[in-house]
């Protein structure tokens, strides 16, 4: 079943938002060393270059999930993005001349002003563009007057010296999308036997976590080029020196349906023996880890990064390591039925004792050191599942009882 969007909710703009970083992970591809790109700076996005055969780069990104279509003839869009350039072009805050003005949308433009204003390059071209412009101006709505107004206060020739350096790029051109992913995938040279789409996403992790960064302490957003290739570089390698890669637990998106529907299995059951309760995080992680861990198995079998057999002694080593923990703790805890009267809640004790001592590992899969927590816990929750393992030290006897009844 599709849900569909309420009318008044926050996509729009939270889309309207991560399309900046978007758009800044396809100049930090496409630009040369030494630039720097900007994520809310002076403009949406900046780019400022450092080698001379490239231009600098401001550009206002428009996202829309909507049948709307930005710059149109008489939007805010289009004459707040113009006010904004010419202001600066006219006070000398950026130079036109080695500057790229960029309007950029997801949408396709199949028509109007814009369109117009990014192909006059010659003096009777613009001067037409100017003189529409004016004339539109004549009949805009009254809610954008303020911006249609400090537009046409500007001379022709201020106007004209901006138009020269506009450009549009709309899905059609590359914006987002397929052929964007294309472009990057080219320029990186990224080789077809390493997912690209996996590098992509943690590309675009770096994006975001470099920017909150920056915005955390207080400072603007300028990300460097040569910083990105750096973890680019890094990234890469490690899919040419290890047979898999797991993927990070952000890229593996784990809904409240699918949690809720582990909520009566084995695995869970077993941790709610240690006290633990349906709204604690230690059991919502545990679900997570479980689910993770089941995802990522199956996608690494399907892709032929490990075998049947890989799994097969995974899992053996991680019984044959839960053992020599469980075994203590289960010794001392027959010694505490014969000495102690609570001894339930020594056996919950316990059993948190022994969860924690065996899940803060990460367990080798096919002859290489595992990255992710999840999938080691995950796996021992899958074990758990199958009361192949336990965490309280009479988890069997407790278990069954409850099968029992």
């Amino acid at each position: 079943m599709t849900i569909k969007l309420a009318k008044n909710s926050a996509p729009g703009s939270m889309a309207g938002y991560l399309f900046q970083p978007e758009r800044a992970l396809y100049w930090l591809v496409c630009s040369g060393n030494g630039s720097l790109i900007g994520i809310e700076t002076e403009d949406d996005i900046v780019r400022q270059v450092k080698e001379n055969a490239e231009l600098n780069v401001r550009e206002q990104a428009k996202h829309s999930i909507t049948s709307n279509i930005p710059f149109g003839d008489h939007s805010k869009d289009l004459w707040n993005t113009l006010g904004i350039w010419l202001s600066d072009v006219a006070t000398g805050k950026v130079n036109y001349n080695n500057t790229q003005f960029q309007m950029v949308t997801n949408k396709e433009i199949e028509s109007g002003l814009v369109l117009e204003l990014e192909k006059a390059k010659e003096p009777d071209e613009i001067k037409q563009c100017i003189s529409k412009l004016r004339n539109i101006a004549k009949n805009t709505p009254q809610g954008i007057k303020a911006y249609v107004d400090k537009v046409i206060s500007y001379n022709d020739q201020i106007i004209g010296d901006l138009i020269k350096q506009i450009v549009v790029c709309d899905r059609k051109k590359g914006s987002s999308g397929d052929k964007s992913l294309s472009e990057m995938k080219t320029r990186l040279m990224i080789p077809d036997h390493i997912p690209f789409n996996e590098v992509y996403n943690s590309l675009l992790g770096w994006v975001h976590s470099t920017a909150m960064s920056c915005w955390r302490n207080g400072i603007q957003a300028w990300l460097g080029r040569d910083a990105f290739i750096e973890y680019y570089h890094k990234l890469i390698s490690r899919y040419e020196t290890h047979s898999f890669v797991e993927r990070p637990k952000a890229l593996i998106p784990i809904t409240n349906v699918e949690r809720q529907e582990q909520a009566n299995a084995v695995f869970v059951r077993q941790l709610y023996l240690l006290a633990i309760e349906s709204e604690d995080n230690l059991l919502i992680d545990a679900i997570d880890d479980y689910l993770m861990s089941s995802s990522e198995r199956i996608r690494l079998s399907v892709l032929g990064d490990i075998t049947k057999e890989d799994i097969d002694k995974f899992d053996d080593a991680l019984k044959d390591r839960w053992k020599m923990i469980h075994a203590v703790y289960r010794q001392k805890y027959k010694k505490a039925q014969k000495q102690l009267s609570d001894i339930i809640t020594f056996g919950e004790e316990s059993g948190l004792d022994i969860l924690h001592q065996t899940l803060n590992h990460r367990e080798p899969l096919a002859g290489q050191q595992t990255e992710q927590f999840y999938l080691t816990r995950g796996s021992y929750h899958r074990l758990a599942d199958a009361m192949e393992i336990g965490w309280h030290p009479d988890y069997k006897i407790l278990i069954e009882a409850e099968d029992y009844e």
